[in-house]
């Protein structure tokens, strides 16, 4: 998994519910449609502490990426993604109390700004919320889409992440500063679907 030299580096992420675990599939873009795999991860459903590892084949033969949180999962986890070779890549870190309104996450990458993540749209961060409270209906898919911007420090944009209309999980995630590891943004993509209603 390597950033690309174009202005702007498009991923699309598929997420896949069954009854045990739930399966992610990150494809390269062709032509704005989803092309070669180029990671894939299963994440036990209810896990106490998370931890993904993420292979660059359905077969899970060979990891290329290990996303884990340092403590049991609350709502400021912090995740640690690191290669197969222990190399930290970057830091991702919820955000507490702005995530009570919004979703808001921090990337920490060495020798970079950091980057704040936020839900775009106040008001179907509250819908969501309200959504997830009544009874059974918070387990049935979120009927709006919702989408997250990546702003550096110096209010330089560096990643979108959109949530594609339809029933099942789909998103497009366009990394637009490739002075960041896309290995940590795509990471990023894959928390941000798993760790949503915490």
């Amino acid at each position: 998994m390597t950033t690309t030299q174009a202005p702007t580096a498009r991923f699309h992420v598929r997420q896949k519910i069954t009854p045990f675990q739930n399966t992610y599939r990150v494809f390269g873009d062709a032509s704005g449609q989803p092309g070669a795999l180029i990671a894939f991860a299963k994440q036990k459903r209810m896990a106490f502490k998370e931890s993904f590892t993420l292979y660059g084949d359905e077969e899970a033969t060979r990891p290329v990426l290990t996303i884990r949180a340092d403590r049991r999962i609350d709502v400021r986890s912090t995740m640690t993604v690191a290669d197969p070779s222990g190399q930290v890549v970057g830091v991702l870190r919820k955000k507490g109390a702005a995530s009570l309104l919004r979703s808001t996450w921090e990337i920490e990458q060495a020798g970079l700004p950091q980057v704040v993540v936020q839900e775009r749209s106040v008001a179907i961060a509250l819908l969501r919320r309200l959504w997830g409270l009544v009874p059974y209906l918070g387990d049935l898919p979120v009927p709006w889409v919702f989408h997250f911007d990546g702003v550096s420090a110096g209010g330089q944009p560096v990643l979108t992440h959109t949530r594609l209309w339809g029933i099942r999980d789909r998103y497009v995630l366009e990394l637009q500063d490739q002075r960041y590891d896309a290995r940590l943004a795509i990471a990023l993509a894959i928390c941000l679907d798993a760790m949503q209603k915490r």
